[in-house]
């Protein structure tokens, strides 16, 4: 049966009236972005997003702030702030990817250590006190990549180039002897804090994990 004409201009304009919708749709999204914090070009922390002491609050609204700011601020060890006030419960585990690699201050006593393209971060609290912080620095590096940035973060981490060297012989009787799995090597030194530099290399994939954690001296 024919179409009648009123089904044929009601087809005829039902496209555009979609397109009109779509365009509100877009522009109340753009005007409501643009009047959000998220848009502000220095927004400043409030309460819940940035401790006393200027350290960043772990919590989902601390992290956000990170992500803006582009900076995580953590003390551990001596003089760092209760789990309690940076966002964290007294025994919990909380983990964090960032929208964008991040700047990360640490800050153990009275040294200042810096890590740069961090991706993700885990923090470990225990009975009040941030036990530990771990970095994600790469998540699929090539394995050279991984190893110049340990050897390249040695001498301020206090890390031993000699055990770093080490690795290039047992990656290579790795990849010799096995066709799949994980080889990990890690390299650790103790000052104001404990730090440990971590590389995982999984054989199938053939990309390179590193991770740097930061925790109280024991």
């Amino acid at each position: 049966m024919p179409r009648s004409r009123r089904q044929k201009q009601l087809l005829s304009w039902l496209p555009a009236a979609i397109l009109v919708l779509i365009i509100a749709g877009v522009v109340f999204t753009t005007i409501a972005v643009q009047n959000s914090w998220w848009a502000e070009e220095d927004p400043v922390a409030s309460s819940d997003q940035r401790a006393a002491d200027g350290s960043s609050k772990l919590s989902d609204a601390g992290l956000d702030y990170v992500n803006v700011e582009g900076v995580l601020r953590v003390r551990i060890g001596e003089g760092a702030l209760p789990t309690t006030r940076i966002g964290l419960g007294a025994d919990e585990e909380k983990t964090g990817e960032f929208r964008r690699p991040v700047k990360a201050v640490i800050a153990a006593g009275d040294e200042v250590y810096v890590v740069n393209e961090v991706e993700t971060m885990r923090a470990v609290a225990k009975g009040g006190e941030l036990t530990s912080l771990t970095l994600g620095v790469g998540q699929a590096l090539p394995w050279s990549s991984a190893v110049g940035t340990v050897q390249g973060l040695a001498s301020e981490f206090g890390w031993n180039q000699d055990e770093i060297a080490a690795w290039e012989q047992q990656i290579s009787d790795f990849t010799r002897d096995h066709a799949d799995g994980t080889f990990t090597a890690e390299v650790t030194a103790t000052d104001a804090a404990t730090i440990t530099g971590t590389v995982a290399f999984d054989r199938a994939s053939g990309y390179t994990t590193l991770s740097i954690s930061f925790a109280p001296p024991s």
